[in-house]
């Protein structure tokens, strides 16, 4: 804990963790009138932020409702400030090779479609003639699917836009704060005995200390310690209510309160393809698709002038690994892949690629609400690659339960960490990516 001589600041709601979530958290609080909220961050420029590294792609078919619900929602956010998001609605291809996979897409099909995706069920020829792209072992595709609501957007934008309008409305974002300590007490509950969070215990960091160039950062967040060069500042924030907005990082602020998530940082990697000379087929064009998701799990869409293309290694092992493998990713996992099923990309080239983190929980689903035996703490993370599509209607159902203890028209209920606790209630997402 910090010395006693450290003056107290106080905040009426402080969230931990200024991501596209905690943004999104930030501004939908803002929006219902809540006065002096506070976003603390290590690093509010995101250069190791889960959103800023992610692909862009943007979409609603998911396999369980309150994922359907509340990225539907989020997309329809977009649709309205679309100019400004970079937000193009050119769909998401999904092709199949297993067959019982496709089976249950169909059925899920269903309910997407109940809920307004238009999702369609594409075959054979049908697939071939709307896509020519696609012309390679179409034998072992059994189907595919495609969401025309569906799309890409520019994730850093819409963060940008969620902080402007909050700043603009008072919130606080107080950039190179690290959680150094919780402290909490104990309460009297309806239910019994509760814990309070009282204090939060924060380093400020050197603004040399937060530079890609320093390396700095990285160390900080691979090692979860501070050095003591670059502390610059101490203080303590008391405050009413603590939300958790960490993502990946979420589990080691969980650890200093003295409770467990299910969360594992998982590395993902990204690179972009340059076809050369734009080698493609006479009619074959690649400005007017969305994302494009392979069999083989290989993603990609047109990115600029190139190909943004991902693969998560299914060995990859968890941790706090931000490097990149280079052009062995490209030549191993990226363009055999490409080529399989697309003769367009059988020359290519490897232009660059980076590495973020995916927050991985075991049903590959976010968490967030409540923290039970807690009376002032809650949480919205681990989305598992999907915090920029559901960020808009997560930041807006949160601020709800703050504000008015439950939820309005979409309820984030199934959730809550507490599920973990009984398979049952997991919120599985199998097209995961």
């Amino acid at each position: 804990m910090l010395p006693c001589s450290i003056v107290t600041e106080r905040a009426n709601v402080l969230i931990v963790g200024g991501g596209i979530i905690g943004t999104s958290v930030a501004w939908g609080l803002a929006r219902r009138g809540v006065p002096d909220v506070v976003v603390v961050d290590l690093d509010l420029s995101g250069i190791y932020a889960s959103s800023e590294l992610n692909a862009g792609g943007a979409r609603a078919t998911w396999w369980h409702p309150v994922n359907i619900d509340s990225c539907r929602e989020t997309l329809h956010f977009f649709g309205a400030h679309r100019d400004e998001f970079g937000f193009r609605q050119r769909g998401y291809l999904w092709l199949y090779a297993d067959r019982d996979l496709y089976a249950r897409a169909l059925d899920v099909m269903r309910l997407q479609n109940d809920r307004g995706l238009g999702v369609e069920a594409l075959r054979g020829g049908e697939l071939r003639e709307r896509f020519p792209l696609i012309d390679r072992n179409l034998d072992e595709l059994v189907g595919a699917t495609f969401s025309p609501s569906d799309g890409l957007v520019n994730p850093n934008a819409v963060r940008q836009w969620y902080r402007r309008e909050a700043a603009g409305m008072g919130v606080r974002f107080r950039n190179r704060h690290y959680v150094s300590g919780v402290s909490t007490a104990r309460v009297a509950g309806s239910g019994g005995a509760l814990r309070r969070v009282a204090d939060v215990d924060v380093i400020e960091v050197a603004k040399q200390g937060v530079t890609d160039d320093a390396g700095v950062l990285r160390e900080i967040l691979v090692t979860h310690h501070v050095p003591q060069a670059v502390r610059c500042g101490e203080s303590r924030i008391a405050c009413d209510v603590l939300v958790n907005c960490l993502g990946a990082w979420s589990p080691i602020f969980s650890s200093k309160i003295g409770i467990s998530d299910v969360t594992e940082p998982v590395r993902r990697q990204i690179c972009l393809v340059d076809v050369r000379a734009r080698d493609l087929a006479p009619d074959v064009s690649l400005d007017a698709l969305g994302m494009i998701v392979d069999a083989s799990d290989l993603y990609f869409h047109p990115e600029g002038p190139h190909v943004l293309a991902g693969y998560s290694i299914p060995e990859e092992s968890p941790g706090f690994d931000f490097d990149y493998d280079g052009e062995e990713f490209f030549e191993r996992h990226v363009w055999p892949r490409l080529a399989h099923r697309c003769s367009s990309f059988d020359r290519c080239a490897h232009v660059r690629g980076w590495s973020g983190l995916y927050a991985v929980t075991p049903d590959r689903s976010g968490i967030a609400g409540a923290v039970g035996g807690f009376s002032n703490l809650f949480e919205a993370h681990s989305f598992t690659g999907r915090g920029v599509m559901q960020s808009y209607a997560v930041g807006q159902a949160l601020a709800e339960l703050i504000t008015d203890h439950a939820y309005g028209a979409l309820d984030l209920g199934p959730l809550t960490r507490q599920r973990f606790e009984d398979p049952g209630r997991w919120v599985r997402e199998e097209l995961h990516i």
